[in-house]
């Protein structure tokens, strides 16, 4: 009997999916201590802020009180929070953060893995001279690779090509939550293209 509880929640455990966050969509609220500065989800009672997102270019998360007051803007475009952290994600700079108050630091490889563990990263360092990086992939597999930008460069204008690889496998993820989410299958190359010309490419042998 213990062992056919034990397959029924692993069976469960696995329906519910590798990630363990909880997204922070546009126009949703979040808690805020303003003493501590830390966030959790939403409910009742607590001081709310709503998320909005900027009308620039950068589409940032701006922030507004009860009385929809601006109150700040993330450097990020993309939040969610895991376990207790609240987590940002930059989509232009491929860089994660974690968020206290108006206070963001910046998220080390360790950290990134610790949150996406079935993911295989990447840092853009790593590719060469030609932005060429070379990973070896099986003809009828996939693989999941997480690229994290550990330099100054931007990314704001790339988008990933082929369109395919730019939905992730994992059913809690949506297409273009986290741009630098990507999907390999089987030997066909991915690219990160900038608009002009100019790219980063995943060479698949």
């Amino acid at each position: 009997m213990r062992k056919f509880f034990f397959i029924i929640m692993c069976i469960l455990f696995s329906v519910v999916g590798a990630f363990a966050f909880v997204e922070v969509a546009p126009n949703s609220k979040v808690c805020l201590d303003k003493k501590t500065g830390i966030y959790t989800p939403y409910k009742e009672g607590c001081f709310a802020l709503e998320k909005r997102v900027s009308s620039g270019t950068g589409s940032f998360s701006e922030f507004y009180d009860e009385n929809n007051k601006f109150v700040y803007m993330l450097p990020t475009n993309y939040e969610f929070f895991y376990k207790d952290r609240f987590i940002g994600f930059n989509n232009d700079e491929l860089k994660f953060y974690e968020i206290k108050g108006k206070d963001a630091k910046l998220l080390s490889k360790e950290d990134v893995s610790e949150i996406f563990p079935d993911y295989e990263i990447i840092l853009i360092s790593q590719f060469d001279r030609n932005k060429k990086y070379t990973i070896k992939n099986s003809l009828f597999k996939s693989r999941k690779i997480l690229l994290l930008n550990d330099t100054n460069r931007t990314f704001h204008k790339f988008f990933v090509y082929p369109e395919s690889s730019r939905n992730p496998l994992d059913k809690d993820l949506k297409e273009g939550m986290i741009k630098s989410l990507i999907t390999v299958y089987g030997k066909k190359n991915v690219r990160l293209k900038h608009f002009g010309g100019d790219e980063f490419e995943l060479v698949v042998k």
